[in-house]
């Protein structure tokens, strides 16, 4: 046992909304502001998110699961601003979302190598602002 122990969070997978996958790997950490969430995408789907918006920053990456982190073989769909502009993912990329940009659908469209899409959002609190009204949704649920 280490002094340290208290720093590790344990049971950080959570089901996921994303078929058909069991689950994604998430924490989220008050003290710092931050959370992280992985998607593990190995067959084209869409996401059931609509167009929304976040009142803090938020990054997506896009990372192949391959030895060879520049090997990304898919192509992702990510509708982005006001009007819905689709930007095309098709390299491994981060991709920055600035509070109050409208941003969603994703739809993964081709997937030649599994890949790792990864959600930060820079806060503890999840909220969607969505046609003008702010809708919180917990991080912390049971899993």
């Amino acid at each position: 046992m280490s002094k340290y122990d208290y720093l590790k969070t344990t049971n950080i997978v959570r089901d996921t909304i994303y078929p058909p996958y069991l689950g994604m790997i998430f924490h989220a950490e008050e003290k710092a502001n931050f959370q992280i969430r992985f998607t593990h995408v190995s067959e084209p789907f869409a996401g059931k998110e609509d167009s929304h918006a976040h009142d803090f920053d938020q990054v997506f990456l896009f990372v192949p699961c391959s030895p060879d982190p520049r090997a990304y073989d898919a192509e992702t769909e990510l509708y982005i601003g006001g009007e819905g502009e689709k930007l095309i993912i098709k390299e491994t990329c981060a991709v920055f979302i600035p509070a109050g940009m409208l941003h969603c659908p994703i739809i993964h469209k081709r997937v030649g190598t599994p890949f790792y899409f990864v959600n930060c959002p820079i806060s503890y609190k999840y909220s969607a602002i969505v046609d003008g009204k702010k809708q919180d949704i917990p991080v912390r649920k049971k899993q």
